[in-house]
């Protein structure tokens, strides 16, 4: 969860089916490239870059569905997370579709 505060893009999506949520790549909007750049004076430089992969992808993620009640599935990217599923349904066809071995590398998200 962010701790800087912005405006979020959950509540212009709240009341979208799953299926209207943004899917695919997401890129960090510039209000999480900022929080995460006033974060980077908290961390030692080897640890931010270890750090800064895993939090631009959670916390873009978080920006787009914090509060909206969907699980979403998405995958780490060095250029922000891809989102695979999002709601009840699409995460269980995923789950189905994908063997739970290749699944390890994927990331889940509970908007709630």
């Amino acid at each position: 969860m962010l701790s800087y505060p912005v405006q979020h893009a959950a509540p212009s999506l709240r009341g979208k089916p799953p299926n209207e949520m943004p899917h695919g790549l997401l890129v960090p909007p510039p209000e999480v490239k900022q929080a995460l750049e006033d974060d980077r004076g908290k961390h030692r430089p080897e640890v931010f870059a270890d750090y800064l992969p895993g939090a631009l992808s959670r916390w873009t993620v978080d920006w787009y569905f914090d509060g909206l009640g969907h699980e979403v599935i998405y995958r780490e990217t060095p250029e922000g997370p891809e989102v695979l599923a999002v709601g009840y349904e699409e995460v269980a066809a995923f789950k189905e579709r994908v063997p739970f071995d290749e699944r390890r590398d994927f990331k889940t998200y509970q908007g709630y």
